[in-house]
């Protein structure tokens, strides 16, 4: 049994946002909800889609440290920046890891993962 490998493909479905503080409304981006679609590389017929969050790292800093330079105000970000923040915060192994036990069950993965009972 192995991991499968998967092609990938993501489509934005949410984010939610905090304010950096109550003199300050500029909103910082917290969390992100993506649909990830995998698709196995070997067979694609077996694919899976499903909604993935992430709650991404440092923004509560912000509050403290000042926003970065290299800030995007939230009526300037796009799906792809959001998108690429998740990719960012997920590896590829993980999705295969997982996308393997959602479709092919978890014998197909014990062999790497103790399961324990």
């Amino acid at each position: 049994m192995a991991i499968h490998n998967f092609n990938y493909t993501y489509q934005y479905i949410s984010c939610k946002t905090m304010p950096v503080s109550i003199e300050n409304e500029t909103q910082i981006v917290r969390h992100i909800t993506i649909n990830v679609t995998a698709i196995d590389q070997a067979d694609s017929s077996q694919t899976l889609s499903e909604d993935m969050s992430v709650s991404l790292d440092g923004v509560y800093a912000y509050k403290s440290d000042g926003l970065p330079n290299d800030f995007i105000a939230f009526n300037d970000l796009t799906d792809e920046k959001i998108i690429d923040w998740y990719k960012s915060t997920t590896q590829t192994n993980d999705l295969n890891i997982y996308f393997t036990w959602q479709i092919y069950g978890v014998d197909e993965i014990d062999s790497i993962i103790e399961i324990e009972p």
